[in-house]
């Protein structure tokens, strides 16, 4: 299932869920986790690549975004990313299945991350409109 979904809708949904605080919450000081509902977790308050890797969970990929402020966290599927700029992403999913695709704007596939565990500290997510999580 495709979720599409831009940066201001994403902070007005979190803006109105609760904190995840459930088993497993992989929670960091500083970093508060909000369940978005949509397969996406809000990362808040994460200001270093570090702490995005200390923080995204086993079997999810967490990319974070210097213009938005924010970090999302995302288990396996397809969504839009309303993000501009620099950036980082951590990739710790797992199985056969642990890469991300990203497509640019016409669809095309522009990057696949390498293998898990594996991470970018200088992303550049402009040209980035869709990422599709856990690609062989």
């Amino acid at each position: 299932m495709a979720v599409a979904m831009s940066a201001a809708a994403m902070t007005a949904t979190a803006a109105g869920a609760a904190a995840d605080t459930g088993p497993g919450d992989t929670s960091r000081p500083g970093v508060e986790r909000t369940d978005l509902g949509n397969g996406a977790t809000l990362l808040h308050g994460v200001e270093s690549a570090e702490q995005l890797a200390a923080s995204c969970a086993s079997g999810k990929f967490c990319g974070y975004s210097s213009q938005a402020g924010y970090g999302l966290e995302w288990g396996c599927g397809r969504t839009g990313i309303g993000w501009s700029g620099g950036g980082w992403w951590v990739n710790n999913l797992s199985g056969s299945n642990d890469r991300v695709a990203m497509y640019g704007s016409g669809g095309t596939r522009i990057y696949t991350t390498p293998h898990s565990p594996s991470q970018d500290t200088t992303a550049n997510w402009t040209p980035v409109y869709n990422i599709t999580v856990c690609v062989a």
